[in-house]
């Protein structure tokens, strides 16, 4: 058997694998560039077609007047303050409110009149009783109630009604507590 290699004095390198792993590296290099290539086109396209947008677009804004005339605009502001008022009516819980009011009222009291005023907050209630001591009663009721604060009795007069009968017509204003 006769050698021909000398492994202890001479290294051995595969030029053939070698080969191979660059052949493969450059065809991956190859592809990669190309993809980028086609990538670059596609997006210098995108940009064209997006300028011509851009300049269509501001081509519009230069043709529209300048803007809205103060009378649409106060016709708007109109229509929207109607709107939410609207929003804002049924946005109050009155079946709360009046159920608060029912579990307040003592017996002897008939109520006349519920005015809320929106930008106050304040609730007057307008009532009859056949004594002041049920209007008394009816005032700690309310502010033993939860449901509404700042109590006041607004006025109070005594009030004939026919022959023998007499009672009391009140004023109170409270605040309702949001709940």
């Amino acid at each position: 058997m006769r050698f021909t290699i000398n492994l202890a004095t001479k290294t051995y390198l595969d030029h053939q694998l070698i080969n191979r792993g660059l052949i493969i590296s450059l065809l991956v290099l190859v592809m990669l560039s190309a993809w980028k290539v086609v990538s670059f086109c596609g997006n210098m396209g995108k940009q064209e077609r997006l300028r011509a947008d851009i300049a269509s677009l501001e081509e519009r804004l230069k043709s529209r007047s300048a803007g809205v005339s103060e009378q649409e605009y106060s016709s708007q502001q109109k229509t929207i303050r109607f709107y939410n008022e609207i929003i804002e009516r049924k946005s109050a819980n009155w079946l709360s409110l009046l159920e608060q009011l029912e579990r307040a009222t003592p017996e002897g009291i008939a109520l006349a009149s519920l005015a809320p005023e929106k930008k106050t907050g304040i609730l007057k209630i307008e009532g009859r009783a056949r004594n002041f001591g049920q209007v008394r009663t009816y005032l700690e009721r309310l502010g033993d109630s939860k449901a509404f604060t700042d109590i006041l009795l607004l006025s109070h007069a005594d009030q004939v009604v026919g022959e023998k009968g007499h009672g009391v017509r009140f004023t109170i204003s409270c605040r309702t507590v949001k709940q």
